[in-house]
């Protein structure tokens, strides 16, 4: 149905400013960036930093892309971030011209409205060095039109051919009909470059001063020969007769392999095209994203002036409480409480380096670091399917973060959750130490933990902080606050109580952590030796006394 422009404008408008929330068909918004994975890059966001960081879940709040291609352009970048300081201010001036004038963002928002069938997310196959696949013996289509021909005309000079005529019809329709499901579905792509021709086009005529549009005229120019082609897919035949024409001089197949060969040529232009209308749709949801949030444009400097948050928060909690930071030659430990706020002020910092680096927007009052690969160890987990352990798990994970920043040192931010907790306590503290101390000379760390000992066992090194929690008698509260120091409270058990655990339960704990407590002096921070470990264990003993 017809719609006048200013009707689709203020959709548009209205989607651009609030987009509805939905979940991101992952596996399809990902295909552009699974197709450039073999290429060079400064760096690729591994699947376990970006779970980490609820990586699906940040695209589906930044996703306010007009077409599918835009999508899969903005899903890549947000993977792929940037050590190029020019390409990224670009980028900033893109979404500052789009945020900021409604004339140029319309005629952007019309143009990409043209290309939002879901079957745009295919156009990435024509992009390889492949783009569509082969038929099978499509060799001798050739052949089989030209056998009906010559049967067919032979026939009126000598009759007995029309057999031959009657033999190629039947083998042909057989041959097309074999043939016609596999071209229904690999010229999917095919139909919508028409599509994304005339977006590219109709962006460039715009004449917006973004340079991927200033590049676009002869990569348009190229694909003329190939669209009139791929025209002849689109044609409808209410009456029949084409369809039987196709059937009987195999048209489809032969036009089908001409496009194949013509797609593989033009395949670096197609993907210019590609790339300049989804790099104009991704500006446009940044732009709507700095509409929406508090953000700040970061800033870039050499090492020695490390990493400087000021206002960091997490764009995907309600309310998040903002906080500084800021990372010299010390790497940061961070002390607390579940709950109090230490995963998420690390995932925190993980998002503001990597929105820096990949569109140049940071949920932040000021941003300024160096240029930085982000690697995380926040939420593992076991494998059943593998049979591999927790313990496993972390170790394998912890040794490919140790080759990274062996092969590339002092260019990495390392956010780490707790490591080692699938072991015992001795154990766990010495290779944290151990692990910890490695990384602070080759890269620039950000580590959480409950183990109060690690603070003076790599304060040499490490610099401490903390989130804390006030618990009361009648409630509890957090104020997810970033607070220099070691943790000095101790609230585990107090919050048993709020909880209304059983009495008995309470006073036991409480009795024995003081009991703990004395044996293991904080000050100490040594290992617990095998006498300690004797003494811990005869405090069961004390337990039932004091139940009793």
């Amino acid at each position: 149905m017809w719609t006048s422009t200013r009707k689709r404008l203020r959709r548009l408008e209205s989607a651009w400013q609030q987009p509805a929330a939905h979940t991101p068909r992952t596996p399809l918004v990902a295909r552009y960036y699974n197709h450039v994975q073999h290429e060079p890059a400064y760096h690729r966001l591994p699947d376990q930093t970006w779970a980490d960081l609820n990586g699906d879940a940040l695209f589906g709040l930044l996703d306010a892309t007009v077409s599918p291609v835009g999508e899969q352009c903005l899903y890549h970048r947000l993977r792929s971030p940037l050590a190029d300081e020019a390409a990224l201010q670009e980028f900033d001036a893109a979404a500052t011209l789009l945020a900021q004038q409604p004339a140029a963002r319309g005629q952007a928002l019309l143009a990409l409205d043209q290309l939002t069938a879901p079957e745009a997310y295919y156009l990435v196959d024509l992009l390889g060095e492949e783009p569509l696949p082969a038929l099978p013996n499509v060799r001798f289509a050739a052949l089989l039109a030209l056998g009906l021909l010559t049967t067919l005309l032979g026939g009126f000079w000598l009759p007995v051919l029309w057999l031959g005529t009657l033999a190629f019809g039947c083998f042909n329709a057989v041959f097309h009909l074999r043939h016609r499901a596999r071209i229904q579905l690999y010229v999917r792509p095919l139909l919508q470059l028409g599509r994304l021709h005339r977006a590219g086009r109709e962006l460039q005529r715009a004449a917006l001063p973004l340079q991927p549009l200033q590049l676009l005229a002869a990569p348009l120019a190229r694909l003329g020969g190939i669209l009139r082609q791929a025209a002849f897919f689109q044609v409808e035949d209410n009456m029949g007769l084409l369809e039987l024409l196709k059937m009987l001089l195999l048209v489809d197949q032969l036009l089908y392999a001409r496009c194949r060969v013509a797609i593989q040529r033009q395949a670096p232009a197609i993907r210019a095209v590609f790339e300049a209308v989804g790099y104009v749709d991704s500006a446009l949801a940044v732009a709507s994203f700095r509409q929406r949030h508090a953000t700040c444009v970061p800033h870039f400097g050499p090492p020695a002036e490390g990493i400087q948050l000021q206002g960091g928060y997490h764009p995907l909690v309600p309310g998040c409480v903002p906080n500084d930071l800021t990372l010299t030659e010390f790497a940061v430990l961070l002390t607390g409480s579940n709950m109090a706020g230490k995963t998420t002020f690390m995932r925190t910092l993980g998002i503001n380096a990597l929105l820096a680096q990949t569109i140049a927007t940071c949920p932040a009052t000021a941003y300024r670091a160096p240029f930085c690969r982000v690697l995380t160890s926040l939420n593992l987990a076991d494998s059943l399917s593998t049979g591999k352990s927790y313990y496993l798990v972390e170790a394998e994970t912890m040794r490919q973060l140790l080759l990274a920043c062996d092969a590339a040192p002092g260019s990495y931010l390392l956010l780490l959750d707790e490591l080692f907790k699938g072991t015992n306590t001795q154990e766990r503290i010495a290779a944290n130490k151990a692990v910890l101390e490695y990384l602070q000379s080759r890269s620039w760390v950000v580590a959480a933990t409950h183990d109060g000992e690690l603070g003076t066992l790599l304060q040499s090194c490490f610099i401490e902080y903390h989130f804390c929690e006030t618990v009361t008698e009648e409630d509890w509260y957090f104020d997810y606050r970033l607070k220099a120091g070691p943790l000095t409270t101790r609230n585990a058990i107090r919050l048993l109580a709020r909880l209304h655990y059983p009495a008995q339960v309470v006073a036991a704990a409480q009795a024995l952590s003081a009991t703990l407590a004395t044996r293991v002096q904080p000050n100490s921070m040594h290992l617990t030796t095998p006498a300690e470990t004797s003494a811990v264990a005869d405090s069961a003993s004390y337990e039932e006394n004091l139940l009793s």
